[in-house]
């Protein structure tokens, strides 16, 4: 090995520890644990769906997001499943599990749809402390009976059977 060739693999040595140091000190210390759970207003969980949570910085938007489980709760991670969340106020919603097309036909959606927007929801969250467990209540549609009933209706006179 020439001496240029030794130079060269020591700044690489240098700097690939740079970068690893670098990782390391990034590396879940300025993410903060936010766990929580999705419940409608009887207590009864939201079994199926999804948290997600966007924070916009100037241009940029940040987003967290997690998966429901079958007790309602979840785990919120930025980059990669429950790994945490950035410092900072987001806003909020909560989207049920997608109906099939044949299912939305013929049932009303299982949360109110103010919900799953950021701009309808209502619900905030701010990042202060190490550790965060949000509770979050939802409703399902104000017109969901009304909906029920129209369209049990409409399918018997359409000659379907239940």
């Amino acid at each position: 090995m020439s001496a240029s060739d030794s130079n060269v693999w020591g700044r690489f040595r240098s700097f690939a520890a740079v970068m690893f140091i670098a990782s390391l000190a990034g590396c879940g210390s300025d993410r903060f644990q936010v766990t929580g759970r999705v419940a409608f207003e009887d207590g009864s969980p939201l079994e199926e769906g999804v948290v997600i949570c966007e924070k916009k910085e100037g241009e940029q938007r940040v987003m967290a997001r997690g998966n429901l489980n079958r007790d309602g709760s979840f785990r919120l991670g930025s980059l990669k499943p429950g790994d945490g969340v950035l410092p900072g106020k987001y806003q909020v919603m909560v989207v049920a599990r997608a109906l099939t097309q044949a299912e939305a036909s013929k049932m009303p959606p299982i949360i109110d749809p103010k919900f799953e927007s950021f701009a309808t929801s209502g619900l905030e969250l701010e990042i202060k402390n190490t550790k965060v467990d949000l509770k979050i209540t939802v409703s399902k549609p104000k017109d969901w009976k009304a909906t029920k009933d129209e369209r049990t209706e409409s399918d018997n006179e359409e000659g379907v059977k239940h």
